[in-house]
């Protein structure tokens, strides 16, 4: 009986009941999946501020990262305390001595623009531009998050360092010591920091246009003391050399790094300072943004 009723069921009947048991298990299917697809992209919402994270996760991971940065500290700590202190302890430069404390900003500006030269170009030697583009395709807003990574860290080692080297220095100078209470003193600090901050964004800057970390290094190495020399040499003949030598980084940092004239004297005429104190400023401003700006249209065109 029961084979006789299976076998009256006729072919429509079959039809129209196989559509309906799969209609069912694709209703049931389907709902996890739109939910599983849902949930990861708002997990994986991509926002600037997760671009900043991402990017100082990978700088702190690097050794390169610490050793460089151990390095930009100890020469401008050491060189700071030392003239410091040894101005102090030297007949006629006793008022001077509390000024040098900026003295090692000079050589540290080179290994910070080696730090920041390493940011760009690292991943770029590695191949890890590809992962970092694909994680955020925005190219503005990771040369951005990069760009302000790299000036906090640049700006934590100046500021950092010159107040160790104060620090340092403190117990050498025979009552010479400028007060950190002193508001326009304590601009020392910030002012390194400034000064490294922009250094690192040249670096950077460079770094995009160049792709190449011995290429910036080397770059920057002239521009901050090489090209110096020839000029001194030519200033003793022609006056030309000196506003050059005014507008080159080098010399416009003494204007961040001493940001209320303390020690430097600006618009003399017929000297590498001829600039006035704002000019000077705008001046390294310059070099830190324009690089920056041009490194984000190359970046911005080119290829990874």
């Amino acid at each position: 009986m029961s084979t006789l009723a299976m076998t009256s069921r006729t072919p429509s009947d079959l039809a129209s009941a196989a559509p309906a048991k799969g209609a069912a298990k694709d209703t049931t299917a389907s709902h996890p999946t739109r939910s599983r697809t849902t949930g990861s992209r708002i997990e994986g919402k991509q926002t600037f501020i997760r671009a900043i994270r991402a990017e100082w996760i990978k700088v702190r991971s690097l050794r390169s990262t610490w050793i460089t940065s151990s390095i930009a500290v100890a020469i401008t700590v050491l060189f700071g305390a030392g003239v410091a202190a040894a101005s102090a302890q030297t007949t006629g430069w006793e008022a001077e001595a509390k000024h040098a404390i900026t003295s090692g900003t000079a050589i540290g500006m080179i290994v910070v623009a080696v730090l920041g030269a390493l940011i760009v170009t690292g991943e770029y030697s590695s191949g890890q531009i590809r992962s970092s583009l694909a994680a955020v395709p925005q190219r503005g807003r990771l040369l951005l998050a990069k760009a302000i990574v790299g000036a906090v860290l640049a700006f934590v080692l100046g500021a950092g360092s010159v107040l160790a080297a104060w620090a340092l220095s403190l117990p050498f100078m025979n009552g010479n010591a400028g007060s950190l209470a002193d508001p326009e003193y304590a601009g020392y600090i910030w002012g390194t920091g400034l000064c490294y901050a922009g250094i690192a964004l040249m670096a950077m800057g460079l770094g995009y246009i160049m792709r190449s970390t011995a290429g910036v290094i080397t770059l920057t190495v002239v521009l901050l003391f090489v090209i110096n020399i020839p000029l001194s040499l030519i200033a003793m003949k022609w006056d030309w050399a000196n506003n050059v030598q005014g507008l080159l980084p080098q010399v416009a940092s003494a204007a961040v790094t001493d940001p209320f004239a303390l020690y430097y004297e600006w618009s003399q005429e017929g000297s590498m300072y001829f600039l006035e104190h704002w000019q000077a400023i705008a001046v390294f401003s310059a070099w830190a943004i324009v690089p920056l700006i041009l490194g984000w249209i190359v970046f911005s065109r080119r290829d990874a």
